[in-house]
């Protein structure tokens, strides 16, 4: 091998190298993020706008344009994993690999709580779930891609509750329920169940109380009785920050205020908890008809089967009231 051959054979096997280095160092290029980071591409988004919220390299303008991610930016919600690949980046958004949403539904009271909350988190801010549909919403912490459509959201919110109530049902509250759906004045059962629970989720924090809570109003349906629960006046006065309930608000018209209008209210005056929906369900067994706050003002209720018995504990509870001087 000649002097000329060996020089042109360095070369080439430099160039090689160098080459083999050079691809070796864009296949590992990665993203200078050391914590994940989340990234919300809304319909719409165009490619430049996407390398701009990236600041991104050359290596991953030359990998999307390679992969054909300049011709198509899929909207979603994507997290950037700390020092993630760049190659792995673009097809995880090229493939619209989104990484869902973790949503809390709590107690919201009205169908416009939700509504907002949903329009505020999620890509659609269209969320309008009419007051005939919110019971159908059960409080949980669930998983949704950030680009779930309202219809998408109702539909995942239906199987969730068909769920419940076909393994809450299944087991709990079979003989109670077979009764109640017989009667006149619950021709929905689920719903009553809802209905009640978020009185009961509204009247306490205290979780064993809630079942005899619950046996108050199924006894007062049972007999036809007023349910005259404080909760539903401060939903139809619309103010839920009420310490001591008037008869000026006991006055207010609404189909939510159970002082006025006997039976349920139309719909649940909250999202009640599953704990208070399983009160609800396995409420004990009690002749009470009445319950009010105790005087001792620990959170906690006194209960009665008679009103002159009630009567003398909301005395009670009025008094402490005035002692601190609730108004």
């Amino acid at each position: 091998m000649n002097r000329k051959t060996k020089i042109i054979l360095i070369i080439i096997l430099t160039l090689l190298l160098l080459a083999t280095l050079g691809l070796y160092f864009l296949l590992n290029s990665r993203t200078t993020n050391s914590e994940p980071r989340r990234l919300f591409l809304p319909e719409g988004t165009t490619y430049q706008a996407l390398c701009d919220s990236l600041d991104a390299s050359r290596s991953f303008r030359l990998f999307a344009e390679t992969l054909g991610l300049d011709e198509r930016v899929r909207p979603g919600s994507y997290v950037v994993e700390p020092h993630m690949s760049n190659l792995a980046l673009v097809r995880k958004l090229r493939n619209g690999q989104q990484d869902p949403l973790r949503l809390t539904i709590g107690k919201f009271r009205t169908p416009q709580q939700l509504n907002d909350y949903l329009n505020s988190k999620l890509m659609h801010n269209d969320f309008n779930i009419p007051l005939d549909s919110f019971h159908l919403v059960l409080q949980d912490t669930y998983e949704f891609y950030w680009t779930v459509t309202p219809e998408q959201f109702m539909q995942r919110m239906r199987k969730e509750y068909d769920r419940f109530w076909m393994e809450e049902i299944g087991a709990n509250g079979e003989y109670r329920f077979e009764l109640l759906s017989m009667s006149d004045f619950i021709p929905d059962i689920q719903l009553a169940t809802i209905i009640i629970a978020s009185i009961v989720e509204e009247e306490t924090n205290y979780g064993p109380e809630k079942p005899q809570i619950a046996s108050v109003y199924w006894n007062r349906l049972d007999k036809g009785i007023p349910l005259q629960a404080d909760p539903t006046v401060k939903y139809a006065v619309g103010d839920f920050t009420i310490k001591r309930i008037l008869n000026k608000h006991l006055s207010v018209e609404s189909p939510f205020n159970t002082y006025l209008h006997a039976g349920l209210p139309p719909a649940p005056i909250c999202l009640p908890s599953k704990a208070s929906i399983d009160a609800v369900i396995n409420a004990k067994e009690t002749n009470y008809l009445y319950f009010c706050a105790s005087d001792k003002m620990d959170g906690t209720h006194r209960f009665a089967a008679t009103l002159a018995e009630h009567q003398r504990n909301a005395a009670a509870f009025h008094r402490a009231l005035d002692q601190r001087g609730v108004k």
